[in-house]
């Protein structure tokens, strides 16, 4: 098996993961761990899908999951941005929130601050991308990495940041 092909195989096993975690488990470390193991894969899939043509590339996604997702080959790289720009959010969210709740000492101010800032930023080039390849794709996005919280909904996304 061609190593692109087995790129996206692994891309299908970690959305289906993904898409199977409990209601509980969205947003949580599990869920934030399978998200970093698909831009690893996203990272391995973007140098190889460059020899591709459209065409090859479309007839090897072919009845694939990612076969209406990945609609040009430069949705890889897209999707790279995409999902760091998730974990950057949560991670620093999940942070400020910890801060907040349990370990909030006298320099937890600026730690606070520049968390507060830090997923912000990240929430406000996703809101960048996402309006950059519409409504539909994002919401392809959103189905296929299990991103069903409220933050991450194109109307939340759009309304904010």
């Amino acid at each position: 098996m061609a190593s692109l092909q087995r790129t996206l195989v692994n891309l299908e096993i970690l959305s289906e993961d993904i898409n199977a975690l409990d209601d509980s488990a969205i947003n949580t470390v599990a869920h934030t761990k399978l998200l970093r193991s698909v831009l690893e894969e996203l990272k391995n899939a973007e140098p190889l899908v460059i020899f591709e043509t459209e065409a090859s590339f479309q007839k090897l996604l072919s009845g694939s999951l990612f076969e209406g997702i990945f609609e040009r080959k430069g949705m890889v790289g897209v999707y790279i941005k995409l999902v760091g720009y998730v974990i950057t959010a949560s991670e620093a969210t999940n942070k400020a929130n910890a801060i907040l709740t349990d370990n909030f000492d006298p320099s937890a101010d600026k730690r606070l601050e520049l968390l507060q800032v830090k997923a912000i930023k990240a929430k406000s080039q996703l809101k960048t991308v996402a309006s950059a390849m519409g409504k539909e794709d994002y919401k392809k996005f959103v189905h296929t990495l299990g991103l069903f919280a409220q933050e991450w909904q194109w109307d939340t996304l759009r309304a904010r940041f």
